[in-house]
Order: C-alpha cells, then structure tokens, then sequence
C-alpha cells in the first residue's frame, strides 16, 4: 500500500518528492514523510493524515546544490499512524524508507544497543546498516550486510551523509523503479511517480540492489553480480501507470488481494498466538453477545464473521442490515458488543446505527479502511483494514481485507477465551498464515474463466448458490455480478432452493454452485441435482470433476474451508468482472453507483 519516491539532482528536491507522493496517493496512506540530504545534512519532514500536512511542515524550505532526497507515504503495519511512526527513520547519519514487512525485525532489535524511537520494522533498517558501516570495509559492502540479515519483503530507499550524492536501494516482493533524465536519477514505487520526470525507467527486479549518483545505476543481483541495467518506455499517462498493465482497477485490486492480506497478517500472527493491539484481551471478556451491522458487501463480511465468531469464540452473534436496523427499534444488548463495517467510513446508515448504540451505552468496535472517517471517530474501538485505496466501485480487496480481518477476531476471541485447544488454535494460525497465498490468482484460472465467460452473456438470471459461509459468499458473488453486468442475479443458501426459488429454474438459468471439499459437499451435491434435473445450466466451483456440471473451475484442495473460501472468492470477482467486460462495460465505474454511499 505505501509509496516510496527518490530523487538526486540539482533541482529543488522538496517539491519534487511532494509531487512524487501525490502521485502514488491512490496506493493509500495514513502518514508521510521526506528527507534531504545537501551540504548541510540531512533535514527531514514528517506528518500524520494528508500529504497537505506534510506540506505545511515542510513550510518554506527549499534544498539547494546537490542533494539525494527520500519521501514515503505510509500506510500503518508496525505501530499505529503516528508522527514517531512516520517514515524516513533514521539514526545518526542515515535516513530509510521502505515499503514491505520486516519479518525478523524483532530479533534484529536485539541485536543492536542503539535506542529506537518508534514502533516500525523498518527502524531496524538504518541501525543495522549504522552497525554494519562501522565494520565494513565499505558503505557498499556495509549495505549489502544489512540486506542480508533482513527477512521479508521489502522495497528500501537509503541515504547516508557518510556517502553525499547515492541513494543505495534493493528490491525484494515490493515494486521499485529508477529513472534518469536531464534533472536527475528518480526513484518511485510505481511508474505513475516517475510520468513528466522520465521518459524511460529501469524496473528492479526481487533481490537486486545496488546504489545510484545522479547520473549512474550500479545494480547487482541476489549472488552480488553486476547486472546491466535496462530501461523500458513509461506509459503516456500517470493514470495508466497507476493501472500498472491492468485493463481496469477493479482487476489491478483482484490481483492485489493477497498483499493485502499480507498486509492484515503483519505484526499480528505469531508463531503460537494472535494479537490485536487495537482490542484489549480483558476488554472482549465482558460481552456476552455480539451484533454485526453493515450495508452491501461489508453486510457479506459480517455475516461470514457471524459463522466463524460463533464457531471459534462461542459468542451468540446477530447480523443486521443497517438500512434496516436503525428502523426497527431494536432492543440493544447493553452487556454486548456492537460491531459495524465499512470500507469508506462514511456509509451514512452505518454511521447512524452506530451512533445509536453509542447513545444507549453499547460498547461499539469498527472494521474500517480509513483512518480518521467518521464510523472510526465514533467508535469505542476500531481495526484498520490496511486494504489502501479502492478506485474500483465495486469492493473487491477491501472485501477480503475486512473477511481476513474479522476471522481473525473470532480466533482472538476464541483464543483470549481459552475456548480454542492448543491443536484447533495452530490449525486456524496455519491456515490464516496461507490464505495471502491462496488468494493469488493462478494465470491458467483466469483464463478459464475469460474463456467460459462468453457462455454466460444472455439468459434470464443467475442463482449462486452455497452454504455455511459460502452462502454469504454466494451472496456476495450475485452482488459483483448485478454491480458490474447489469445482469439479474440472486445468492441462495443452497438448502432454499427447493422452498420456491427452484421454480424459476430452466435451461435460461445459470446456476453457479460453489461447492468445497471441506464443508457439507455431499449436500451440494444434491442440491445441485436438484437444478440440473430441471434443465439449469450449471457452473460447479469445486476440487474434483462433477459429472452434473457443464462448466466446472476447478479449484485446489484444502482441509481448511477458509481457505477454500478465498480461493472460491477471486474466482467469483473475476467470473463478473470477464461477463461485464465482454457485454461492454466499464467495471470501475457502474451505472447509477456511488463509492461511498453518504446518504440514505
């Protein structure tokens, strides 16, 4: 989600970092900074919220002579969105931005005796790499040492007044580009930074590394051997970067998923237990139920959490509709948690029913992407989804980032609770440890799926069908399809099919069956036999061939059925997104919808 940007040059560095950062704003953010390095020092900049805040920091400062210069937006991993937390960090003579997870950064603290100031993994960084110069015969070899030691993914912009005029980078899972023209060497996260600086950019590929002066790129790979540099075209336009080669954000933010879900994963997963330093342990404790209320696809969240809440914490759970809730004058369990999501923060209807159960003395906790939104001001308590920016519409990421985040709360509670035995708790970490893989999208699917999604452009309507919690996986498979096609769909608990909704079933109705290995398939089956037995044309989401189906996507196997729910969700998102496309549609921006929905 963060976004690193570097320039060495003549030129004014402020303004250029400033814009580089406005640039990358879509990637989200929930604090920034900068550091120039000229013949003075270094002189840095830091800010919580908007980059217009850094920009009042940074006031009437102008660099001047050469500089190398750093800038960073951050979205909060590693300690909350605090000035003190806000990237470059730095330690006596260096200064470091970095996009990524430190994996190791808790054993690398041990090893150092310098005081830390903030609460980040990429602290680490700048005293490893202060360390490491102080033995070394070299600031290229002292760099190299630090790269060594670091566990996990990471794009790493450093400067250092011991080596005026270099920034030293490397590349490992996070995306980073340089660039040179008449100005100056130019660093960014994404093209989109470097667009009107740059006509061409070199992209660094994982576990290369190297330094750069104003006019040289000295690059080496993971075995330390010189690698000569290539530059490619830049796209015409800063919008098209921003879509880094996808056709739509809708299908970028498909693709993004499983970072995202690494992202939800950091600083929370250890190896034997769980953490959410946002939710004291002693605070869950003293309620007795739970109600979870939500409008659209954050209504699908919370009702696949009310399935895991009560299967992994024990605690009696209630799923509202807000639209709906704030009107039925409901009796507010006092000795309970209330509980909304949304994406934006904003959703007018969720906003109201929160405020209600403030106003009658209920505890209240937010699932929100946005930090400082009016849902996370209310709140008691808040969990950030750590999802970033969402252009598209129609929520995909911010979907699985607020699933992820919601299992994890029944396993925190769960654990807190002592209800979870020793081998069920490994048996949920393990899997929430994989999910961020499973996500991914396997090529070979999605072309399945753009391929058989010609099949799917006419007829008279859509069931998707599941059960446990893929019926709200059903449901919110209907919705994207609805969104983005302007096709009639519905989602069904498989089980209701024959209490009405099977009427409707002919050769002109397509059914997609999700059907996991691992929950309650033998009853799929049937009731799958059921609609083909009356001429429904079916689609089968499942592990194994199924002989009823005519179209089957076929899945990986998993012992987990979360697992097989997020693998079930990328197939579903993008089933919508290849039929919308192909009937013409722009899938980013639907007719008659809105991002945030701000009004009843």
């Amino acid at each position: 989600m963060c976004g690193i940007v570097g320039y060495i040059g003549r030129e004014e560095a402020s303004g250029i970092l400033l814009k580089g950062l406005q640039e990358l704003e879509y990637r989200g953010y929930d604090s920034a900074g900068l550091a120039i390095m000229g013949a003075n020092g270094i002189q840095s900049f830091r800010a919580v919220g908007k980059l217009s805040n850094l920009e009042h920091k940074v006031g009437d400062y102008q660099s001047s002579g050469d500089v190398a210069a750093i800038g960073h937006t951050r979205w909060a991993t590693h300690g909350k969105p605090t000035e003190l937390n806000a990237h470059p960090h730095g330690l006596t003579h260096c200064q470091v931005v970095h996009n990524g997870i430190i994996e190791n950064y808790i054993e690398l603290r041990a090893t150092v005796d310098t005081p830390f100031h903030s609460q980040t993994d990429t602290e680490v960084i700048a005293h490893i790499f202060e360390q490491q110069l102080a033995v070394a015969d070299s600031p290229e070899k002292a760099f190299r040492s630090t790269l060594r030691k670091l566990q996990g993914a990471f794009a790493i912009l450093l400067i250092s007044e011991r080596v005026p005029g270099r920034i030293f980078f490397a590349r490992k899972g996070s995306p980073l580009q340089v660039g040179f023209s008449e100005h100056g060497c130019f660093f960014a996260s994404s093209e989109a930074a470097l667009i009107g600086q740059c006509l061409k950019a070199t992209y660094i590929e994982d576990d290369q590394w190297g330094w750069a002066t104003v006019s040289t790129l000295n690059l080496f790979d993971g075995l330390d051997q010189p690698v000569e540099p290539v530059a490619d075209a830049l796209p015409a336009s800063s919008m098209a970067a921003r879509k880094e080669g996808f056709r739509y954000f809708m299908e970028k933010e498909i693709y993004e998923q499983g970072n995202v879900l690494a992202d939800v994963l950091t600083g929370r997963v250890q190896k034997d237990r769980l953490t959410l330093d946002e939710i004291p342990a002693d605070w869950l404790q003293a309620f007795n139920s739970v109600t979870l209320c939500a409008c659209g696809t954050s209504y699908h969240a919370a009702l696949t959490a009310s399935y895991l809440i009560e299967r992994l914490a024990k605690v009696p759970t209630n799923v509202a509709i807000a639209s709906e809730y704030r009107y039925r004058q409901p009796v507010m369990d006092k000795g309970g948690l209330f509980i909304v999501i949304s994406q934006s923060g904003e959703t007018a209807d969720t906003l109201e029913v929160i405020k209600m159960a403030r106003d009658n003395g209920v505890a209240t906790l937010a699932f929100c992407n946005v930090d400082n939104s009016s849902i996370v001001r209310v709140a008691d308590k808040s969990v950030l989804l750590r999802a970033g920016i969402e252009k598209g519409v129609a929520s995909t990421k911010a979907f699985s980032a607020q699933v992820m985040s919601l299992w994890m709360l029944a396993v925190y509670w769960g654990q807190t609770k002592g209800i979870l035995k020793d081998e069920e708790l490994a048996r949920e970490l393990s899997a929430i440890r994989d999910a961020h893989e499973v996500i991914k999208i396997q090529p070979a699917i999605h072309e399945r799926i753009h391929r058989l999604s010609k099949r799917y452009l006419h007829g008279h309507g859509f069931f998707f069908i599941g059960r446990d919690i893929f019926y709200p996986l059903a449901l919110e498979g209907a919705l994207k399809l609805k969104e983005i096609s302007y096709l009639h769909a519905e989602g069904y608990p498989a089980g209701e099919m024959k209490h009405g909704p099977i009427a409707l079933a002919d050769a002109e109705l397509f059914t997609i069956a999700l059907m996991p290995k691992s929950t309650l398939y033998e009853k799929m089956k049937s009731n799958v036999e059921e609609l083909s037995a009356r001429d429904s044309t079916i689609m089968a989401i499942t592990t194994e061939y199924f002989e009823l189906a005519d179209d089957i996507i076929q899945i990986r196997p998993y012992e987990h059925p979360m697992l097989e729910f997020f693998e079930m969700l990328v197939v579903v998102q993008l089933l919508s997104m290849e039929i919308a496309i192909r009937l013409g549609n722009d899938v980013d921006m639907p007719r008659n919808l809105a991002k945030s929905v701000t009004v009843e």
